[in-house]
């Protein structure tokens, strides 16, 4: 048995650029983005930027990220980046998890799946 939630980041990509979410607790998760323009990369942290004393630190303040590989699911290939529309399966990876566009990068629509098997 799994549990699951999806997420709709269309609108926090467009927007701003990249979308950052905590997805400690999820096993495994796949991202979907149809692209109309650019590239994505993707990235993952553990630092949330937490201020000792001050700030448990979160999604929105996490920092420190670097490029995590992930499974294009339309040919079992290993990626870091992605300039077409698909899907990418990422599994073992940091507390946070970003998604960041290159200037001028939109998508038509950008599904994240969070997976829990229990």
């Amino acid at each position: 048995m799994s549990v699951q939630k999806i997420v709709n980041i269309t609108t926090d990509l467009n927007n701003n650029d990249f979308v950052t979410l905590d997805i400690g607790g999820w096993d495994f998760i796949v991202v979907h983005l149809i692209l109309s323009a650019g590239t994505f990369s993707f990235l993952t942290s553990n630092d949330s930027g937490d201020v000792t004393g001050v700030s448990d630190g979160s999604a929105a303040s996490a920092a420190n990220f670097i490029a995590v590989t992930g499974t294009l699911l339309s040919n079992a290939s290993a990626v870091t980046t992605l300039a077409a529309s698909g899907m990418v399966k990422f599994s073992g990876i940091g507390q946070y998890f970003r998604i960041s566009g290159a200037e001028g990068a939109q998508i038509t629509k950008g599904l994240v799946r969070l997976y829990k098997i229990c």
